[in-house]
């Protein structure tokens, strides 16, 4: 038997038992509401700004140690740049992860 056969029978069950679970609309009337709407917000775009400078920095630091002949501090460098553009990645697609995450449980 192949993995590949049991594949269509689990996304079956799985769009079963989606079916069957209440799915209930988030109730904008509790305590605090707008207050968790805007720290939320903040925190986003604090993160986009921070994975940006990390962007920037890192990509400063990659291109000027290269040239310099540093191949460690270059590297380094590589790794701020990427990091920061894997973040800001994460961070832009942060809400429509947790809603398909959430639709598999």
């Amino acid at each position: 038997m192949m993995i590949g056969s049991f594949i269509p029978a689990m996304q079956l069950r799985a769009t079963e038992l989606a079916f069957q679970i209440a799915d209930p609309a988030p109730d904008p009337s509790f305590p605090g509401n707008e207050l968790a709407t805007s720290v939320l917000g903040w925190l986003k775009w604090i993160g986009l700004a921070g994975c940006l400078a990390s962007l920037f920095i890192g990509g400063a630091v990659w291109g000027l140690s290269q040239v310099g002949g540093n191949s460690m501090q270059a590297g380094r460098g590589r790794s701020f740049a990427l990091g920061g553009a894997a973040g800001s990645i994460v961070i832009g697609l942060g809400a429509q992860i947790v809603n398909q995450l959430s639709g598999l449980g």
